[in-house]
This record gives structure tokens, sequence and C-alpha cells, in this order.
């Protein structure tokens, strides 16, 4: 599949979810091939966009994009707003805390046990920073920070350390451990609530999520959360009815209310 030499969005999105787009980490690499789950995701979120619901979302979402590449004079935008990686991002977090809470049996503990167990971890994290700094330590070389990998992360317990910046960061080792001290404190409850939420099942968690992204990348992006559309794309990818209302209220939940002040659909 050739990405289009004006912008189109369906067209584009399925170049990312394809690994074809520059940037996707669907892409293969050598050998290396996508994951077979990731393979699945990406499928399901083809069909998905396809779907005739969401027509009025991909215009709104190609005009956006055609008038960023306007604003450039017309030199093509080389990061352009897709929902591939957010769709992705949903369902690729509710079924890795499927998998993590099967394969690590600390996450079976009571909520008291696994408290304790990432407080030790953290604090034992901190007190080696503590050591480092007292003497010579390595440097980490961190690679540019990665949006597709951004994309991935944000529901994850623990998420990726990445750079900062377009490019390569190095960062002293105690820094590094320091940040994942304060990514491990913040573990428990994450997965405490995701346990939670796990037994109204993973279709309900899969909604919640996508309005929860969608809704807050769609009001950074495009300036507006475009309620009405959200709930379209989650009821879609869902396969449960959901409303304005719903996300609405989702929306509320995550941010402060002055941040919604003044703005609707």
């Amino acid at each position: 599949m050739l990405i289009p030499t004006s912008f189109q969005q369906l067209p584009t999105e399925k170049a990312w979810l394809s690994g074809e787009l520059p940037g996707s980490f669907l892409a293969s690499h050598g050998n290396r091939r996508p994951a077979r789950l990731w393979i699945d995701i990406a499928t399901k979120i083809e069909k998905v966009l396809e779907s005739c619901e969401l027509v009025p979302v991909l215009r709104i979402l190609e005009q956006h994009n055609n008038e960023q590449d306007n604003k450039k004079g017309r030199e093509r935008n080389k990061s352009p707003f897709l929902l591939g990686p957010y769709l992705f991002q949903a369902i690729y977090s509710v079924e890795q805390k499927k998998t993590a809470i099967k394969g690590m049996p600390v996450l079976m503990r009571r909520p008291a046990e696994l408290r304790a167990h990432f407080h030790e971890a953290s604090a034992k994290a901190r007190a080696l920073a503590r050591l480092l700094r007292k003497g010579p330590q390595p440097s980490v070389a961190l690679a540019a920070h990665d949006e597709a990998r951004e994309a991935v992360t944000p529901f994850q317990p623990c998420p990726t350390v990445q750079s900062p910046h377009r490019s390569e960061t190095v960062k002293p080792l105690a820094e590094l451990l320091d940040t994942a001290a304060a990514s491990l404190d913040s573990m428990p409850e994450k997965i405490l609530s995701a346990q939670q939420r796990a037994k109204s099942g993973a279709r309900f968690e899969l909604q919640r999520l996508a309005a929860s992204t969608l809704v807050r990348r769609f009001r950074k992006e495009l300036n507006r959360p475009y309620h009405l559309h959200v709930a379209a794309i989650v009821t879609a990818l869902s396969g449960i009815h959901t409303d304005a209302d719903y996300v609405k209220k989702i929306e509320k939940r995550n941010l402060p209310a002055t941040a919604l002040r003044g703005q609707s659909s």
C-alpha cells in the first residue's frame, strides 16, 4: 500500500497499521516481525476504521491534517494525527493487563502485600541511587523520544522511560533509578484499580480506556473534545453502546474542572 501524495485519513491510517508508514512500531525490521497479538489488534482496528459510523470522524481528522499541511507551506505533515495508535493503545493495554496478572505471581497477592512489595522495590531503587551519587556511576543512553511508543504506554502500570527530547539523551543511572522508583510507588494502586475494573469485563475496560484516551487527545490536537464523535468510535471499538454523556463523565473524572470550563462538543 502506498501512502497518498495528498493527505487522506483512512489510507494513511491503514499504512500505519500495516507498518508501511515511517515511524510505525508495527513495521518489520529485518527478520523481526510484529508479534501475532499486535497484528491481530491492527486487523481489528482497520475493520473499526472502515465502519460507516466513523466516516464523519475521519473527515474531521482529514481536514485537520490537511490544514496542518497548509500551515507548513504544503510540506507534508510528518506526524499527522491518527486514530490507529490510540485505538491500539486501548486494546493492547487491556490485553497486557490480563497477561500480566496471569504471568506475575506478585500480582495475585492481597492488596497490602502488593503495596509492601512495590514499596520495598522503590526504597531499594532510591537507596541504590543515593549510593551511586557518592562516586562514579554509569550513564545510560536513552533513544530519541518515540511518540508511537508513548501511545502504547500511558495505561501500563509502569511506563517505558524515554528520552524527553527528539534526540538521544544521556542520563546518569541514579536519575533513572529515581524515575523508576516513582513509577514503582504508583504501581500498586494502578494494578489494584485495573484488577477491580477487570471484574466488570474486558469490554467495559476497553470502553473506558478508549473514551479516556480519545477525548483527551481530541481536546489537545483539535482543541475540542468532540464527545459525540468519540462516543461513535468507542461504540465501534468496544461493541458497547456509548453516548456523549458517558464520554463527558469519563473526561470529567480525568480533568480538573478548570480545564473543562467554557468548552463543549
